[in-house]
């Protein structure tokens, strides 16, 4: 019983390592998603309007008064 147990644990480990590596390469793939001071994930409608952005709009504006 142990070892189909084990078995079982040792798929579900697998998968959640494919999962997130799926995650990892869509989000290099489409580029930055969280914003680089805040952390937070910028907003669709910015990351349409600037493709670019590395930064949520609120962050920005304060790195842009620097």
């Amino acid at each position: 019983m142990a070892d189909e147990i084990d078995l079982a644990n040792i798929e579900i480990e697998r998968e959640k390592e494919r999962a997130l590596s799926k995650i990892k390469q869509l989000q290099q793939q489409s580029g930055i998603i969280d914003c680089i001071d805040c952390g937070i994930e910028i907003p669709k409608a910015r990351k349409e309007a600037v493709p670019s952005a590395k930064r949520c709009i609120d962050c920005q504006s304060l790195k842009d008064l620097e």
